[in-house]
């Protein structure tokens, strides 16, 4: 009796937003998988992994959206996963070869750590593959021409949704800090920089890679202002002046 076979997981980053800094793995794993899943907006099926991706998916591979709910409810949450797991774990467990497809870096701040563990948890034996993508704050470095971290410096990232008095006890030990999905509270988080004792440089960056992009230098200009949902902050501390 032949054992049964059971398909490859790929857990792909399709980049920021721009097809082109999709990377060449990214798109030989999705040409060669018969399904491809991505996480959407339970309102209108929105997803914008996919629409990065779509134009290296071929006709024939199934493509099929998974709706989470944008809630703090833990018990919605878990609904939820278990549900899109599930979905994941029986195309799989048919043999067929699925890709997973994040915004950005599925392994920062994303969806697909979750689904793994909920597949883990189910008992999926599954080979899993991951693909790494270019991360938002990677793409906005780039765009700002700002190095993120140099020589001995180190580099924080964190959450926006965090409390903003946390930078402040990351700035004694970080030379350089990036605040993800910073939108919430970007007001908070500004104040949070500009109070620090020593002189810190504050950069800001939306809609990364897209024709939406907006990015400056001058993050504290734009206190406010209401902030679009793919927003990130850039801080760094200023070398300290040299003596004569």
């Amino acid at each position: 009796m032949s054992q049964k076979t059971i398909g490859t997981l790929y857990g792909v980053g399709v980049g920021p937003g721009d097809p082109k800094l999709m990377t060449l793995r990214a798109v030989e794993v999705l040409r060669g998988v018969s399904v491809v899943f991505a996480a959407s907006s339970p309102k209108n099926g929105y997803s914008l992994a996919l629409n990065t991706a779509q134009g290296h998916i071929p006709p024939e591979v199934e493509v099929v959206r998974l709706p989470f709910p944008m809630t703090d409810s833990h018990e919605l949450l878990a609904q939820a996963w278990r549900a899109n797991a599930g979905a994941v774990a029986q195309a799989l467990e048919q043999g067929r070869d699925a890709a997973f497809i994040t915004i950005g870096d599925p392994l920062t701040y994303s969806t697909y750590g979750y689904l793994l563990r909920t597949l883990r948890d189910m008992g999926c034996q599954a080979p899993v593959v991951t693909v790494p993508g270019v991360t938002a704050y990677h793409a906005a470095a780039a765009s700002l021409n700002t190095p993120l971290v140099e020589s001995r410096q180190s580099l924080a990232v964190i959450s926006g949704v965090a409390d903003p008095a946390e930078i402040a006890n990351l700035a004694a030990i970080s030379d350089n800090i990036v605040i993800m999905k910073a939108y919430r509270q970007f007001d908070q988080i500004v104040e949070a920089v500009e109070a620090l004792p020593e002189k810190w440089s504050l950069a800001a960056a939306s809609q990364v890679s897209l024709a939406e992009e907006k990015a400056t230098t001058e993050a504290g200009a734009l206190k406010g202002q209401k902030q679009h949902y793919l927003t990130l902050v850039i801080a760094k501390r200023r070398p300290a002046p040299q003596a004569d």
